[in-house]
């Protein structure tokens, strides 16, 4: 019987929690659309959600300490924790179709926030050694911007109103013993989400943890602590006094597209022999058994790339704005764009998930990290120098000795490279990556 009312009780606590999760979200959408200024209530500080005025692991005379629990009852406890991973959609795609270079993430990630919730007395200093008696890790993707709560397939976790997508992490422990179990499924949670990063920061290391909290927990003296009812009351309170409280979540601007792996740009002025180091770095880099790939940004208008009387350059004669080609080993695509239209960088290299680095031939404006080519005879014709081209992004001058030498009585404190001499690029490149 015991047995069973603790199996409905956990099953309660969870459907508590995933309607705290999608408050939050409707939560956030209702404040994204908010035009008011905030109260000033608004401004002040939401009052503490605790039963104590004391903190319970230092003692009187300000020591640590882990908390006595001989003379408390054993209960039946539960407490259930979420976490949130942010990330790229093609991130995303390549964990939802198993492409991760490390295996199976989402399985991993499970295995990892068990173990951490049977492991947090090792990591948490004051946490009591409990033993589990309930560990369960669920891990659901985050819906694209703009689908419908209706169209949400089931497993996946709703939208968010900043339409970022990832991963939502739904941690249950459960115990029957003298303390709680609030730290143990905190832990799982942080810990899967981390589990995910380490296994997909090879190809986004932009990716983002956020909200990991407790959302509900059950017994011992204090009883049943669930986060959605009192964040609702904590709104309508609010909404009362016409004010945002300090507790609900905020919204946040969607970020703009970033690549998906590291990207190095080489720079420099017309017939500084760019394109001849480049051809010689993404050598050496491949034999070195990295997957390479590079991106060449035309600075005239127009360029035509597919092949005079192929088909699909007959399609793009007939009036096609948009070309693609697919065969079992390659595919391709180009399309017309008004000049005022050109794609941004970031947004083609955000598709670049199945490369280790991205090799860029121009774009000396867009705040890549960059190393400048440049040779002392080029710059003497043009009558300016190329180490105007040297920013806080740049990583080195691949020049001749000439122009080495004049970064160098010019204070330049940035590393100066022999342009011939790619395999010293490539250490560079390779060390930078590290």
């Amino acid at each position: 019987m015991a047995k069973s009312r603790y199996a409905d009780a956990t099953k309660a606590a969870r459907r508590a929690a995933m309607s705290a999760h999608k408050a939050s979200v409707a939560a956030n959408a209702g404040n994204a659309d908010a035009s008011a200024q905030p109260s000033a209530s608004a401004a002040t500080e939401p009052a503490r959600d605790a039963r104590r005025d004391e903190l319970t692991h230092v003692d009187a005379k300000g020591e640590v300490r882990m908390v006595d629990v001989s003379d408390k009852a054993e209960t039946h406890r539960i407490a259930i924790a979420e976490g949130t991973i942010l990330m790229h959609p093609e991130t995303q795609a390549m964990v939802l179709q198993d492409r991760a270079k490390k295996g199976d993430v989402l399985a991993c990630a499970r295995v990892a926030g068990i173990m951490a919730i049977k492991r947090t007395s090792d990591i948490i200093p004051m946490c009591h050694p409990l033993l589990i008696t309930k560990s369960k890790c669920d891990i659901a993707p985050i819906a694209p911007a703009g689908m419908p709560a209706e169209d949400v397939p089931e497993g996946w976790a709703p939208a968010r109103a900043d339409g970022q997508v990832g991963f939502h992490v739904l941690v249950t422990a459960g115990v029957t013993g003298k303390t709680g179990i609030e730290m143990e499924a905190l832990t799982g949670a942080s810990a899967a989400c981390l589990t995910i990063y380490d296994m997909c920061k090879a190809v986004d290391r932009g990716m983002e943890i956020v909200d990991v909290r407790l959302l509900h927990k059950e017994g011992g003296r204090s009883g049943v602590w669930d986060r959605v009812e009192r964040q609702a009351a904590a709104v309508e309170a609010a909404a009362a006094d016409g004010a945002t409280p300090a507790s609900a979540p905020v919204a946040v601007a969607p970020a703009a597209p970033t690549p998906a792996v590291p990207a190095i740009a080489f720079i420099g002025y017309q017939n500084s022999g760019k394109t001849t180091l480049v051809e010689k770095v993404i050598a050496e880099l491949t034999r070195r058994d990295l997957r390479v790939g590079s991106l060449k940004h035309h600075g005239h208008h127009g360029f035509d790339i597919d092949v005079p009387a192929k088909d699909t350059w007959r399609h793009h004669q007939a009036g096609s704005k948009h070309v693609g080609l697919i065969c079992a080993t390659r595919w391709a695509e180009y399309a017309d764009t008004r000049e005022e239209d050109e794609m941004p960088a970031r947004e083609l290299l955000s598709r670049y998930n199945d490369v280790d680095v991205v090799i860029i031939e121009g774009y000396k404006t867009e705040g890549f990290d960059n190393i400048v080519v440049a040779r002392s005879g080029v710059d003497r014709l043009r009558g300016k120098s190329s180490l105007d081209l040297v920013d806080g992004r740049t990583l080195a001058l691949a020049c001749n000795e000439a122009l080495a030498r004049q970064a160098f009585d010019a204070g330049f404190a940035t590393r100066a490279i022999n342009i011939n001499d790619a395999r010293a690029i490539c250490d560079l490149i390779q060390d930078h990556l590290a």
